[in-house]
């Protein structure tokens, strides 16, 4: 059982992967969502990066419906971990110094991994993983 929330350990594992997705972009966003991460995300990333996924990030964040894990394929535990593990893969592949974010634009490589790796423990911790 999570710490909080209301997903299940399946669906967090697809959620993690799907974020991973959206960041590689594979995922596109609507028109708003990307508006709104253009004015806000820079800030919202900076605040985010500097606290600890361990319990600083804040808990129970609206999830945008692009990477809400699908019924279907979330109930699959063994794809789960193999798709969480292809991101981390694909993240230590990554070799170039910047990386074209769909919603955020040009990022420094090191935030990207960065970012993604935090919210990957934020949902670890949610579920004692880490």
């Amino acid at each position: 059982m999570p710490d909080w929330g209301r997903m299940s350990a399946t669906e967090m594992l697809h959620h993690v992967a799907d974020f991973g997705d959206l960041y590689f972009g594979e995922i596109k966003v609507n028109l708003i969502t990307r508006f709104a991460a253009s004015l806000l995300g820079l800030f919202f990333l900076r605040t985010l990066i500097t606290k600890s996924p361990l319990g600083g990030t804040p808990r129970n964040l609206r999830t945008i419906p692009e990477i809400k894990a699908s019924k279907g394929e979330a109930r699959d535990w063994e794809l789960g971990l193999k798709r969480v593990g292809a991101m981390f893969n694909r993240l230590e592949a990554m070799n170039t110094k910047i990386q074209n974010h769909p919603l955020y634009g040009r990022m420094y490589t090191s935030d990207f991994k960065a970012l993604v790796l935090h919210h990957t423990a934020h949902h670890f911790h949610q579920f004692a993983l880490i």
